[in-house]
């Protein structure tokens, strides 16, 4: 591995833990203008408050939005958008290597969608952009989705791991795939992958025990890094939900106690305002 992608891959994966906490803000060509996320600068200030190893965001945010926090969290600059409404099958092209190096990113970030008619196009797409980044010694994430019109249950482990190999065969050091219900079940995926799995949180669950929970039993059978959004930033207290994460992603932290960090995150807070 060259030392350029080796620098910046220690500033997105923590060197004591081996994992990798980081926060999607990229939501709205994917999703539409959600309520939680109107609002970026506010958003930004609140997710970088926690501090996650990273944020993952597209470059007109990073250029417009992130400069106040510079040094806090790393950017993992967002080089691909699909749509659920207008192409919900197909992750465009819309950023590539060099702008990455230019805004200081850390790492670039790709999606691809498996399982239908356009997955040639995407991987040729992954491919490329794989070996850009390693020519510019830059970390390839990518969000490798089994959503396809071929695929019955996108959360099947068989297809999950499908994914991630498909990604770790084209050179992507963090592959960001979904939950397959079970830690039983996604053992599957985790062993299928010899590089990093990150998972995605979505609509996996209601409350923050529920991701926390989910997130433990991902960490037992050897996922290494997280990538959520919706549930973090639209949960009102957002930096506290973050360091309730980091507990349980680089101190090995139990879900019972990682709430109980969120509960001592929230009493600060309140310090901080009185």
């Amino acid at each position: 591995m060259f030392l350029g992608k080796e620098v910046r891959l220690s500033r997105i994966v923590n060197p004591k833990s081996g994992r990798m906490l980081a926060i999607t803000v990229d939501h709205p060509i994917t999703r539409g203008m959600m309520p939680g996320l109107v609002d970026i600068r506010s958003v930004m200030k609140r997710v970088a408050a926690g501090k996650p190893d990273a944020i993952t965001m597209h470059k007109g945010i990073a250029e417009k939005v992130f400069p106040p926090y510079a040094g806090q969290s790393s950017i993992i600059l967002k080089a691909s958008a699909y749509s659920v409404q207008y192409h919900p099958t197909y992750d465009t092209p819309v950023a590539d290597v060099e702008e990455a190096v230019r805004m200081g990113a850390d790492a670039i970030s790709v999606g691809c969608i498996v399982g239908g008619p356009d997955q040639a196009q995407q991987l040729t797409f992954l491919g490329k952009v794989s070996k850009e980044a390693a020519s510019a010694g830059m970390p390839l994430v990518a969000h490798i989705y089994p959503k396809g019109a071929l695929i019955k249950d996108q959360h099947d482990a068989q297809v999950l791991a499908y994914a991630v190999r498909a990604g770790a065969e084209l050179g992507v050091d963090i592959i960001k795939t979904m939950w397959s219900g079970s830690a039983e079940s996604f053992r599957l995926v985790v062993d299928s992958c010899p590089a990093i799995v990150a998972l995605a949180g979505g609509e996996m669950g209601e409350t923050l025990e529920d991701y926390l929970r989910m997130t433990r039993e991902a960490l037992d059978v050897g996922m290494r890094g997280v990538t959520y959004g919706r549930f973090v930033w639209s949960h009102p207290h957002t930096s506290a939900v973050i360091k309730s994460l980091s507990a349980l992603m680089h101190q090995d932290a139990s879900v019972e106690e990682a709430l109980k960090v969120y509960d001592r995150a929230l009493e600060e807070e309140k310090d901080l305002q009185s």
